[in-house]
């Protein structure tokens, strides 16, 4: 599942973008968040807790924000995409 919010803070025209989506990794079977951040152009990815397995919205970006900010996350080369909503 993905999401993807804006944070607010003024990184670029758009404020700071970020995208996350839950990925099982086949070889480990570990289940991660990979996550962008489109406005700082970073990626990465962090172990996704037992308590935000339940796709909760408010869950994966506390998760996902607090990893990032504390620099506690894996680079990755995955980039996601920000999808327009109307």
């Amino acid at each position: 599942m993905k999401h993807q919010w804006n944070t607010g803070r003024q990184y670029d025209e758009h404020g700071q973008r970020m995208v996350a989506e839950v990925h099982k990794e086949t070889l480990t079977n570990d289940p991660r968040i990979y996550f962008s951040d489109l406005s700082r152009h970073i990626n990465g990815y962090v172990p996704l807790g037992m308590w935000a397995q339940t796709g909760d919205k408010y869950a994966i970006e506390t998760l996902v924000m607090t990893n990032y900010d504390f620099g506690n996350y894996s680079p990755s080369n995955i980039t996601l995409e920000w999808k327009e909503t109307k």
